[in-house]
């Protein structure tokens, strides 16, 4: 299992065209946040239930702009994945969440590596549809400073999640998923489940935070980041809204 090198920047197969998102409103008050274990934080009715509606029918409108895309076969290294899934690649949009969510103020107290302070979002904006069945495989999220161990090899690693900023220099350092379905729209399954306890004989008790609509959940990346996966979806479709929390 090799390295990934250093400084991968954010970019891919998104979609170049401009995306005019639904609107974003402050928050009535700060947002409060919940950390049911280190490394991984909630954040409930980070989008109220105006807000993440518009956003459901935008993405499910026939005229939408973005279209997802089947899922692919898994490459060396990356942990099987069967939901659809598109991106975009949207400075503008992750300057609105950043600044119009209080996702800014929210994350001062995250420390970063270094000293360094959580400044913005990554501007590659991912779409993600599970529907009934599908699920995200277990996976570490490494960044690029990790030494797979023994324990590490037992799983398939997913490298994705250590991003470089070209434009602003920046690095990830959290990923942040939205969730835009939740238990309330009857969706059953689908959450995503952390193994902090992880060892070689067990995978120690899971920490599974509710899927809740409008919740927000940030997790580490690197050496701190537990081992996690998407659960299948029993019932109705998880959707989500993806990016990464950049540090200076």
């Amino acid at each position: 299992m090799g390295k990934q090198k250093v400084g991968r920047t954010a970019q891919g197969s998104s979609q170049p065209q401009r995306v005019v998102w639904p609107a974003l409103q402050p928050p009535q008050r700060p947002l409060q946040l919940v950390e049911p274990s280190p490394g991984i934080l909630l954040i409930d009715n980070f989008l109220p239930p105006a807000a993440r509606k518009a956003f459901l029918a935008f993405l499910t409108a026939a005229n939408s702009p973005l279209h997802l895309n089947p899922p692919t076969l898994p490459k060396r290294g990356e942990a099987e994945r069967t939901n659809a899934r598109t991106s975009v690649q949207d400075p503008d949009f992750a300057k609105r969440l950043w600044e119009d969510t209080g996702l800014r103020e929210a994350c001062q107290t995250l420390e970063g590596r270094n000293g360094r302070r959580a400044a913005g979002l990554n501007p590659n904006i991912r779409v993600y549809r599970y529907g009934e069945g599908d699920f995200f495989g277990r996976r570490f999220s490494f960044s690029s400073s990790f030494s797979a161990n023994s324990l590490t090899l037992l799983y398939t690693a997913h490298y994705d999640d250590d991003i470089r900023d070209p434009a602003s220099g920046w690095t990830s350092e959290w990923t942040l998923l939205i969730y835009l379905t939740g238990k309330e729209d009857g969706v059953v399954g689908g959450e995503t489940t952390f193994y902090p306890a992880l060892t070689r004989k067990d995978d120690g008790s899971a920490v599974v935070p509710e899927l809740r609509a409008g919740r927000a959940l940030l997790h580490r990346h690197g050496q701190l980041c537990s081992l996690h996966e998407g659960r299948p979806v029993e019932k109705g479709t998880k959707w989500v809204l993806r990016s990464d929390v950049l540090f200076n």
